[in-house]
């Protein structure tokens, strides 16, 4: 009996442990935009990921207001792609991550917007708050977790960043724009296609 509890108990630690552990990722990257730690910051980024996660929504935006069907879709979605791949890479650099993960925006690719977006906070300031970022984020199986930030912004002002796991290692995988910042980048990338 004692050893069935041992291994019950020692099953339940590291389940709480494989919990918490994208979380403690996330904030580790955090940490690593604070510093400006480049290095931490490209061990903790899939950057091919990120650069399909943004391509996707941000086409997909663009797209949304497009009646068109069949073939003139996917012409259309060929040229979405093409006008939009400068803005995109110019969001998956460490350098443009440390900015949209430190100020909410992405000076580079705005162009210094102001006032649309609202600044990543990773820091748990309170029990509370931890709490709130765990119960409101979303596991997609064993091996992603997408987690709104900042958790206590309403829907349209949070940004999900998506956490996948390879290996033994949390990696950011996608982050969903909050809508404000994905339309202001829609018309930045109509502007630079004139």
């Amino acid at each position: 009996m004692r050893w069935t509890i041992r291994i019950s108990f020692l099953l339940f630690l590291a389940w709480a442990i494989f919990m918490v552990s994208p979380f403690v990722a996330l904030y580790d990257l955090g940490k690593a935009v604070e510093a400006k730690d480049i290095d931490r910051i490209t061990e903790r980024v899939n950057f091919n990921a990120v650069r399909n996660s943004l391509s996707r929504q941000i086409l997909g935006e663009y797209m949304k207001d497009q009646d068109l069907e069949g073939a003139e879709r996917d012409l259309a979605t060929e040229a979405g792609t093409a006008i939009l791949n400068p803005v995109v890479e110019q969001l998956v650099t460490p350098q443009a991550l440390i900015d949209l993960l430190e100020d909410g925006l992405p000076e580079e690719a705005t162009g210094g917007m102001a006032g649309t977006a609202v600044p990543l906070r990773f820091a748990m300031g309170s029990l509370k708050q931890a709490w709130s970022t765990f119960i409101f984020s979303e596991s997609q199986g064993f091996r992603s977790v997408t987690i709104p930030v900042p958790v206590d912004e309403a829907k349209e002002k949070q940004f999900r960043i998506t956490m996948r796991l390879k290996g033994t290692t949390w990696r950011l995988s996608g982050i969903e724009l909050p809508v404000a910042l994905r339309e202001e980048l829609i018309k930045r990338a109509a502007v630079a296609s004139r």
